[in-house]
C-alpha cells in the first residue's frame, strides 16, 4: 500500500496525464494507470512513464476525423478513375475495429451515390453492379487478417468484375506489401520502422532501454510470438475501442498475474 501511495505522489502529474489521454478507453481510470506502473521495479518506473507518453493513443475524436480523411482520400481516387458506384464494407463486425470506422462512415455515405454494404449484401450483387469496392478497417499490423479475409471472400467479389480497395485509418508499412497482393491500399496515416521500439530507427529510447522493456515484455509470459508484439512489430498504439496485439504485451497482455494497460477489446 505505501509503494502504492509513493508511485502516485512521485509520479502523480504523468499519472493524470495519461488518465486524461487515454480517457475514452473503457475501464481507464488513474487507479488502472497505477496498478499498471505498480508491476514495474522502482528503478524502472521512469522508463514505464516514458513508454506511456510514447503510446500513439487514437481516441473517438481522432477516430472520427480520420475515418472522414480517409473519406476524402477513398473519393478522390475512385472519382479519378471515373467510379461512381462503389460500396464501403467493414471487413469485422460492429463491435470490432472496423465496425468503429463503418459507423462513421455510414453518415458520410449517406450523401453520396455509394452504399454501405454487408458482405452478404456483396454476395447478392450482379455482375458489374458497383464500379469498386473498399473493405475498411481502423489498423493493419502485419496484413495477415486482412489476408485472410480476402482468401474467405474472393469468391464472392471476383464475380463481380469490380476493383478492389482497402482503406485503412492506420497502417504498418510492413503490412502494405502483403495487401497490396489483392488490393490497392489508402490509409490516412502510416507507420514506418521508427513506430517499432525496437528497430534501431526508432530514437525514442536507448538500447539499454529497450533491452529493459524486452524483458518486461517476457515478464507478461504472453510467449513469444508475442513479446515483441505479434509480427514482432514492436508497436506503442492503442484505439479507443481496443489494444492491437501488434503492441507491445506489457500494454494488452492479460493473464500470468499480468494487468494490461489497455483492454485488449473494448466498447
Amino acid at each position: 500500500m505505501q509503494r502504492k501511495k509513493n508511485i502516485q505522489i512521485e509520479f502523480q502529474e504523468a499519472i493524470e496525464e495519461a488518465t486524461e489521454r487515454f480517457g475514452d478507453h473503457e475501464d481507464m481510470n488513474e487507479a488502472r494507470v497505477v496498478r499498471w506502473l505498480e508491476q514495474f521495479p522502482d528503478e524502472d518506473l521512469p522508463l514505464a512513464i516514458e513508454t506511456i507518453r510514447a503510446i500513439k493513443y487514437v481516441n473517438g475524436l481522432n477516430i472520427r476525423t480520420l475515418t472522414k480523411q480517409l473519406f476524402q482520400m477513398v473519393t478522390a481516387e475512385l472519382s479519378s478513375r471515373g467510379y461512381r458506384r462503389a460500396a464501403f464494407v467493414a471487413v469485422g463486425n460492429v463491435g470490432s475495429g472496423s465496425g468503429t470506422v463503418a459507423r462513421v462512415l455510414r453518415d458520410l455515405v449517406r450523401a453520396t451515390t455509394y452504399k454501405m454494404l454487408s458482405m452478404l449484401e456483396v454476395s447478392q450483387l450482379s455482375d458489374g453492379a458497383v464500379d469498386a469496392v473498399i473493405f475498411i478497417d481502423d489498423f493493419s499490423g502485419t496484413g495477415h487478417t486482412l489476408e485472410g479475409w480476402w482468401e474467405n471472400v474472393e469468391p464472392i467479389v471476383r464475380p463481380i468484375n469490380a476493383a478492389v480497395f482497402v482503406g485503412l485509418l492506420v497502417l504498418n508499412d510492413r503490412a502494405r506489401e502483403r495487401i497490396e497482393a489483392f488490393a490497392d491500399v489508402m490509409a490516412v496515416e502510416e507507420l514506418d520502422s521508427t513506430a517499432d521500439v525496437f528497430e534501431p530507427a526508432c530514437t525514442k529510447f536507448t538500447n539499454a532501454e529497450k533491452a529493459t522493456l524486452l524483458a518486461h515484455c517476457r515478464n507478461t509470459r504472453c510467449g513469444s510470438k508475442f513479446e515483441k508484439g505479434f509480427g514482432q512489430c514492436g508497436l506503442l498504439l492503442a484505439f479507443k475501442h481496443g489494444c492491437p496485439n501488434n503492441s507491445l504485451p506489457i500494454l494488452w497482455y492479460r493473464g500470468n498475474g499480468w494487468r494490461p494497460l489497455f483492454n485488449r477489446r473494448a466498447i
